[in-house]
């Protein structure tokens, strides 16, 4: 069972018809990145920065228009569990829900390495340098907002240090490019428009703070959080004497904590010998992996992952060949097999992984359309 320790009753929550406009302004002042939203003390979805930084609604859209789906944990589930899911699915705050799916609290990043830091699960002689994230991707803080907001949504990350001459200066983050853009309520839609495209145009260093709060690649592991909850942040740059090395986050603790406690992943890989031996395309492969399991299990429980590739054919030059990647992914509403065959393996496995999750999309619109016609037998 989820030690009551571990979880916290957030300041605000958001209901269904709740308008943007009063959520983002109650995300301001109770200092939330991610709000839960709730239908009758039942769990619904989540709103958080990252989901605004990727699209721009008006403030008078619903919550219930704009959430997202939401990876969950039962109150009675297991510490080792929720830390796969917080590695597999790269949360920032997991939900925790009775059988009745009644929301009961969050389970935080910070909340998790607090735990975990008090049990002494933290690996110990283990340092930033080989956890961080490197190289870093930064940006010149002479770059507009809007590459800041591009570069976060490709690279799926919700910070980004700002440098001049590889001299770090500040770092911008989601929670500053929306309220940036957000700041604009009130005024008529031509100026909002004016506005947005102003604020898009600005140079990042007009918003990134600064000073920048810092890891050192020689700090431990147990330093690092310490850190982290010290300033409340979740994550920092990593420097080696005046160079930025890389980032770190609370997330990277997680992932070596469930090293260190060898975790199972739901991921089973059989990659051909001569791909495997490509440094390049095993990092682009564990990219879409780790990618898509997270998108997934947003959307359901992930019971197995499984991934295989095989030889189709060469070109008739010779130099090229032919794959077909087959993806079968087991979950809580069923099982689910996908194959593309491309001269890339890559692009095959992406193809192939896109082709499950708008299979479980259909299947859970239509699990929701059942339920809705359900409840209006039950009212009628």
């Amino acid at each position: 069972m989820i030690d009551n320790t571990l979880i916290t009753k957030p300041s605000y929550v958001a209901h269904s018809m709740d308008k943007l406009s009063d959520i983002i302004s109650k995300m301001k002042e109770n200092k939330m990145w991610t709000v839960p939203v709730i239908k009758d003390r039942k769990l619904i979805g989540l709103i958080s920065y990252k989901d605004l930084l990727s699209r721009r609604v008006s403030l008078e859209t619903k919550a219930i228009n704009i959430m997202s789906p939401s990876v969950t944990v039962q109150i009675d589930e297991d510490i080792n569990r929720l830390i796969a899911k917080f590695y597999t699915t790269k949360a920032r705050v997991i939900p925790v829900i009775n059988e009745k799916r009644e929301f009961i609290g969050l389970v935080t990043r910070e909340s998790l390495l607090s735990y975990l830091l008090k049990a002494n699960e933290i690996p110990e002689n283990r340092t930033a340098r080989e956890y961080m994230t490197s190289p870093a991707t930064s940006i010149d803080e002479n770059d507009s907002i809007a590459r800041a907001r591009w570069l976060m949504i490709r690279d799926n990350i919700s910070r980004l240090p700002a440098t001049k001459e590889y001299r770090l200066t500040g770092i911008i983050s989601a929670r500053d490019i929306v309220d940036a853009l957000y700041s604009v309520s009130g005024r008529k839609r031509e100026s909002i428009m004016k506005d947005e495209e102003r604020v898009m145009a600005m140079p990042v260093k007009e918003i990134m703070k600064y000073p920048v709060i810092t890891a050192n690649g020689k700090d431990s592991l147990t330093d690092v959080v310490e850190k982290l909850l010290k300033f409340r942040i979740s994550g920092m740059p990593v420097m080696e004497g005046d160079r930025l090395s890389g980032v770190i986050s609370g997330l990277d603790i997680i992932k070596a904590v469930a090293e260190k406690m060898q975790l199972s992943i739901p991921i089973e890989a059989k990659i051909p010998q001569e791909l495997k031996s490509n440094l390049e395309f095993k990092a682009n492969i564990d990219d879409i992996l780790e990618r898509y399991l997270s998108k997934i299990e947003r959307l359901t429980e992930v019971i197995n992952f499984k991934v295989s590739f095989k030889e189709e054919m060469r070109s008739s030059t010779g130099n090229k060949k032919l794959y077909t990647a087959m993806v079968r992914v087991t979950t809580k509403i069923g099982d689910y097999v996908a194959r593309d065959t491309d001269w890339e393996p890559v692009v095959a496995l992406k193809n192939a992984v896109e082709k499950i999750e708008e299979r479980i999309l259909r299947k859970l619109r239509k699990i929701e359309e059942s339920n809705k016609k359900g409840i209006k037998a039950e009212e009628a």
